[in-house]
């Protein structure tokens, strides 16, 4: 055979695997369920460059988390179903006060499968200085058990007094476990700090590590642990916003100021909800105990501590659906009076700016409150993109002034608040493990207007004329980051 003759067979191979690759991936974009813009997208990219397309495709279509973790999620999920059977809440009817919000109550047992807990006590802890000293008197209490788990941990500062308060109470016999995110925290992971807490006994496990061999078709590479847990003595409890981290000692603190942060300190009832939580993403670990979880349920008499209830709803990819997402559309749709949004990035899907559009539109004050500077300019960017509408709308748009504006909250006709991890972006509630709860707990929703009314104090409101006459330079950077806002 003629060297022109090896040449054109292995260009007609070259060929006919390229028309597999495609192929395939067409197959598989169309049997599954993508929305159609992100199909047509992943068509159109791997028949253009097929071997990149095709390897993008492996990493980032579609969202499995490993197959060794994929069969924990169904054997933990298996065991949280025992949860869902007990009932935390008194039997008999609801209270009258939110007789009208059943329905959101049992939507959101539904996604959670987790019962709705009454007789708690919640309380707002509105700085990252107050949690930390709250963090720091609890565990100086606990007795048995400390058990944590965070996107980013990094030691150093204000952290390291809660570093060695851990130690101290695993010297005194208390058992510490700590699980973060193997991505946001791999400084810490790869630290001393981190071997001076293993040597005094603490547990520490690394969430989704990332490995090339698991990101190329086993395990996709951005799917990240974002939650942010503590769960003491299995009876106080804490989620919200707050990294283990400094607020004002990280990479970014210099451009857009330290990160503003809010906690939720849960005690009673609910915090076995949150421990049910903890448990399970322990579970998912390659060394995690799935009999330590079952043991999370032996008993569940937790004595009534207020009179808070609250529904728990995790979310992550493990999911059929979106949970937190159905969690957030629900309560705007609820809203009939006020709405008031924080969060420091908003990237939304269209089905959250109609119903934000729907609200303002039937007269609800809905107000959005974002930092004016995001640690991440391309977010910034692409968050301006959805300003128009919204202003058009009656939204008021108000830009934070006084640091990363990192707290995710919502709060309903000082009603009920929807508090925790999420960020309103496609990857907090479409991709990565989250945590919201539903609180409905006079004190703590009166305490949150306050922090959102603080918060509006050090805001920048935009004015619907001023922000049409932006320059075209600035509409340019909006609509180029909007177009690779999925990826953000």
């Amino acid at each position: 055979m003629s060297f022109l003759d090896t040449l054109t067979a292995w260009g007609a191979l070259a060929a006919l695997l390229q028309f597999g690759i495609v192929l395939s991936v067409i197959i598989r974009v169309v049997l599954t369920r993508h929305p159609p813009g992100s199909s047509f997208a992943w068509i159109l990219l791997t028949t253009l460059l097929p071997y990149v397309g095709f390897l993008l495709y492996l990493a980032f279509g579609e969202r499995p988390v490993g197959r060794l973790r994929a069969k924990r999620l169904r054997d933990a999920a298996e065991r949280r179903g025992h949860l869902a059977q007990h009932k935390l809440t008194p039997l008999g009817p609801l209270p009258s006060r939110l007789v009208r919000h059943r329905t959101l109550l049992r939507l959101a047992a539904k996604l959670s499968g987790m019962p709705t807990a009454t007789g708690s006590t919640v309380v707002l802890k509105a700085s990252s200085k107050e949690t930390i000293a709250s963090l720091h008197a609890d565990i100086a209490a606990a007795r048995h058990s400390i058990d944590m788990e965070f996107y980013i941990w990094e030691d150093g500062g204000e952290v390291a007094e809660i570093s060695s308060a851990l130690i101290a109470a695993a010297r005194r016999g208390v058992r510490v476990r700590i699980l973060v995110d193997d991505f946001g925290s791999r400084i810490f992971l790869r630290s001393e700090a981190r071997r001076r807490l293993e040597a005094e006994g603490v547990a520490v496990a690394s969430a989704l590590p990332m490995k090339l061999l698991q990101i190329f078709g086993l395990q996709r590479a951005d799917i990240r642990l974002h939650r942010k847990t503590v769960v003491i003595d299995g009876r106080v409890a804490y989620t919200g916003s707050f990294n283990m981290i400094d607020p004002k000692n990280y990479a970014e603190a210099k451009v857009v100021g330290a990160w503003v942060d809010a906690m939720v300190r849960v005690e009673g009832p609910a915090a076995r909800l949150l421990d049910a939580v903890w448990r399970f993403d322990w579970a998912l670990q390659p060394d995690g105990d799935l009999s330590d979880f079952d043991r999370t349920f032996e008993t569940l008499r937790t004595p009534n501590t207020g009179d808070a209830v609250i529904s728990t709803v995790p979310s992550g990819p493990y999911q059929p659906g979106d949970s937190n997402l159905l969690l957030i559309l629900e309560a705007i749709s609820r809203a009939e009076y006020t709405l008031t949004i924080t969060t420091p990035y908003f990237i939304p899907t269209e089905s959250v700016v109609q119903a934000l559009l729907n609200a303002a539109l039937r007269g609800v004050n809905v107000r959005l409150i974002v930092p004016e500077r995001c640690d991440n300019s391309a977010t910034g960017w692409a968050m301006r993109r959805y300003f128009d509408d919204l202003l058009q709308a009656g939204v008021h748009v108000l830009l934070y002034q006084g640091g990363l504006l990192h707290t995710k909250s919502i709060a309903v006709d000082n009603e009920f608040a929807v508090f925790g991890t999420l960020n309103i972006d496609n990857r907090s509630m479409h991709l990565n493990f989250e945590l919201m709860m539903v609180i409905f707990d006079d004190d703590f929703v009166a305490d949150l207007v306050r922090l959102h009314e603080e918060y509006e104090s050090r805001c920048r409101e935009l004015s619907p004329e001023a922000w049409r006459r932006r320059p075209i330079s600035d509409r340019l950077k909006e609509g180029a980051s909007y177009l690779v806002s999925p990826l953000l």
